[in-house]
């Protein structure tokens, strides 16, 4: 499992003081990480740095657009659980302030 934020970080971002959904927190990070990831398709291997297995290496620095759109998605998925009612983005595609992060990053040609 790619983690790209550490729980901690998520915690500190969303205002998260105590540790009964630490768990869930996980899945979450681990669900965004991967959405990031598979977003960035061929890029991600370069950007992050990715092993052969395709995991982040220890001591790997994610670059900040990428750490800040997986908090953005971790937190979408920790305030709406159920989905949103007013559509938030369409299905398919990530939440569009994550997209707006990545977008830049992702080779046109790979989309």
């Amino acid at each position: 499992m790619v983690a790209l934020v550490s729980l901690e970080r998520v915690k500190e971002a969303l205002h998260v003081d105590a540790n009964d959904d630490d768990n869930l927190l996980q899945a979450y990070i681990a669900a965004a990480s991967a959405a990031v990831i598979n977003y960035l398709k061929g890029q991600a291997e370069a950007l992050l740095d990715l092993d052969s297995g395709g995991d982040l290496p220890s001591g790997a620095e994610v670059p900040p657009e990428i750490e800040i759109a997986t908090l953005v998605l971790v937190g979408h998925f920790y305030r709406e659980p159920d989905g949103n009612p007013e559509q938030a983005f369409e299905q398919g595609y990530l939440p569009k302030p994550v997209t707006a992060l990545l977008y830049p990053l992702r080779d046109p040609a790979l989309a």
